[in-house]
């Protein structure tokens, strides 16, 4: 059965689902709090920082149109360095969807009373289980869904940066010496909330022409998430000022918005309040899903490769052309994760950050072999750069988890452990097949 392909629209919005989700909005008091008026330059900011990283990985996907992280490693380095290339960001990125899930299920209790008394890790795993079910359905089906993800997201943004522009006043845009000490402070949340622009490589063989438009859904996607991030910010702050920064969390910012802009409003601005949290959650739950779509594919590499246990049976397809038992192993891990974490933010999302970093750090090691071979043109520097950033943020993801989450750590390194011992214990293809 010949695989419905994804345009180049439907693989931006997959990166757009992935990387606007949660961050942008639970960054906004924290931001307003550590750097005030400067908070939105963190978004410019740390988007030129990475910026050597996308070079070098929209340079791999281009040179590999048809593979992922699995073919970067193994074609420029060797078979072991693709596999736990691939292995690492299919465990690390679904702890990410696990704390996206849970944002949005937080939210959606706040502002539905009935879901109030139901555990938030039951409602968790419902949408879970709910998700794996729609990423069974066919390419095609899944890029609709992608779509009306990417709508959903665009209201309570398009609504903010709207307010925004309405109570905006130069006054709150003040610089204070101590913003920028917190400017400082604030780049690795935004270095965190930036993630996801690299699902283009995940999913690059089921994008049409992928050699030319994989890299280009990768910068269009990028630039979007940074422009949109950095106006959302700026102009909440310069709609609100400091009172933003005395907010205590992300779920006041819209009722405190709609009260600016709509005093006693009473009802109606409960449940305008009400909806723009709801499109919120679906913003989230967006990003979640596009996590899982494109995941399912990095299982799927490693099993057509013969390096995990039943690989035989797990590369069967279902007759949507979807490899059904890829889906089910995302669940066990992802489930793994919701159980051992209970839906705790942040070590959840410093192992969202650590597994596709070391991603990250193979491909942009394969970049430089690359490189070097000649099989591409590329100023040393950016590499160089690109494993910089890469060591920057190993280092403090790894820290955080040492300090606030060994047992996601542990659990991380279990998966990783069993991902190596079925990679030592099964025959290889040749890497050539890659």
């Amino acid at each position: 059965m010949a695989s419905h392909k994804l345009s180049l629209r439907s693989a931006i919005f997959i990166n757009i689902n992935i990387m606007l989700g949660s961050g942008i909005f639970i960054n906004s008091i924290i931001l307003a709090k550590k750097a005030g008026s400067l908070g939105a330059f963190t978004y410019p900011l740390v988007g030129i920082f990475m910026l050597p990283l996308i070079l070098a990985m929209s340079k791999m996907v281009e040179v590999h149109p048809s593979g992922g992280f699995y073919t970067y490693g193994t074609k420029e380095i060797s078979p072991f360095a693709g596999f736990l290339s691939s292995w690492s960001y299919v465990v690390g990125k679904l702890a990410s969807a696990v704390i996206i899930t849970q944002f949005a299920v937080l939210l959606l209790q706040s502002v539905i009373a009935p879901l109030a008394g139901i555990s938030s890790i039951a409602i968790n795993g419902a949408l879970s289980f709910c998700f794996l079910l729609l990423n069974l359905l066919d390419t095609k089906s899944n890029s609709i869904i992608q779509t009306l993800f990417f709508w959903f997201k665009l209201i309570p943004i398009s609504c903010a940066i709207a307010t925004g522009l309405f109570l905006f006043s130069p006054s709150y845009l003040t610089f204070q010496p101590t913003n920028l000490d917190g400017l400082l402070i604030a780049v690795p949340l935004v270095f965190f909330a930036l993630g996801g622009f690299e699902a283009a490589c995940s999913i690059s063989s089921h994008i049409e022409n992928p050699s030319v438009n994989a890299p280009r859904s990768i910068f269009f996607s990028y630039g979007f998430v940074v422009l949109t991030t950095m106006t959302f910010q700026f102009l909440i702050y310069a709609g609100l000022g400091s009172a933003l920064a005395q907010l205590p969390d992300y779920r006041y910012l819209f009722p405190t918005l709609v009260a600016t802009i709509f005093p006693n409003s009473g009802s109606f601005g409960t449940l305008l309040v009400a909806f723009l949290h709801i499109t919120i959650a679906f913003s989230a739950l967006g990003g979640s899903y596009g996590i899982m779509f494109s995941n399912n594919w990095n299982v799927y590499t490693l099993a057509r490769h013969n390096h995990l246990v039943g690989s035989q049976a797990i590369v069967q397809f279902n007759r949507y052309n979807i490899p059904y038992l890829c889906v089910l192993i995302e669940g066990v891990i992802y489930y793994l994760f919701l159980g051992i974490s209970h839906g705790n933010q942040l070590p959840l999302q410093q192992i969202g950050a650590f597994g596709p970093t070391i991603s990250y750090a193979i491909s942009t090691l394969a970049t430089w072999y690359a490189m070097r071979r000649k099989t591409i043109a590329m100023h040393p520097i950016i590499p160089v750069l690109a494993m910089g950033s890469c060591i920057m943020l190993l280092g403090a993801s790894l820290y955080s988890l040492v300090v606030d989450g060994m047992n996601s750590l542990l659990l991380f390194g279990i998966l990783l452990s069993i991902g190596i011992a079925m990679y030592l214990s099964n025959p290889k293809v040749p890497s050539e097949a890659a």
